[in-house]
């Protein structure tokens, strides 16, 4: 089945009527962009997707991880709500097949979170066994919770409250980064909508995510950018 990736550019959030429920509002001032998993950022010049973590890779670099149908390499990346910030980081690498993006950050003007909206990322694990209860923390619908319906070592499947700009979002069992929002197993229609419009309604489409630990895995064979990451 094809499915369409929960990508937010500005144009399809205005259609859907979907607005980002922010973790922080940026000083107007302010230039310095705070981010960390579960961050509204922007690729390109709408595309809205969300951050899946942020740390260091083993060359020292500030990396970050999103969707990678989000953007290609070389799109520049800013800030959701730190617009003062201007261009924060450049997408360095995108894989269309593991669905995910590498962003090396600028650290002059980043600062990296462990917390973004009570969601907190201390490590990496595999993907979680059927019927782990995971938590999911993305730019869209925020911090939601659900079952994991089936799994593998390359992904798996669950039932957290998601919706179009959550694309990149972390999974989190605890403090340890599983998995990364890739898209809804079931797209919605003109006429029927299947993704969540309420955390506390669990009658939605499951969401397909990645296992950040075959991403991590995938990258470091790479021996680029972001190889050897490790959350801050």
């Amino acid at each position: 089945m094809q499915v369409n990736r929960w990508i937010a550019p500005a144009a399809v959030a205005v259609a859907c009527g979907l607005s980002a429920v922010p973790a922080a509002q940026a000083d107007p001032g302010d230039t310095q962009a705070a981010l960390g998993g579960g961050s509204g950022i922007v690729l390109g010049r709408s595309t809205k997707c969300s951050l899946t973590a942020i740390g260091y890779d083993a060359a020292g670099r500030l990396v970050g991880f999103t969707a990678g149908h989000c953007a290609e390499a070389g799109t520049p990346v800013r800030g959701e709500q730190f617009p003062d910030a201007g261009v924060v980081g450049v997408v360095r690498a995108a894989d269309a097949q593991l669905d995910y993006a590498v962003i090396e950050f600028d650290p002059s003007v980043v600062t990296p979170l462990r917390t973004v909206n009570g969601g907190s990322i201390a490590g990496l694990a595999p993907a979680p066994p059927a019927w782990s209860i995971v938590c999911q923390n993305g730019r869209t619908s925020g911090y939601a919770c659900g079952v994991v319906w089936a799994s593998s070592p390359v992904g798996f499947m669950e039932q957290a409250c998601s919706s179009y700009g959550d694309s990149g979002a972390p999974v989190t069992i605890g403090d340890q980064l599983v998995g990364m929002v890739s898209a809804p197993l079931i797209s919605d229609t003109r006429v029927l909508r299947f993704s969540c419009t309420d955390p506390n309604n669990p009658i939605h489409t499951p969401v397909i995510a990645v296992a950040f630990d075959t991403v991590r895995q995938a990258v470091d064979a790479t021996k680029g950018v972001g190889a050897g990451f490790q959350p801050i």
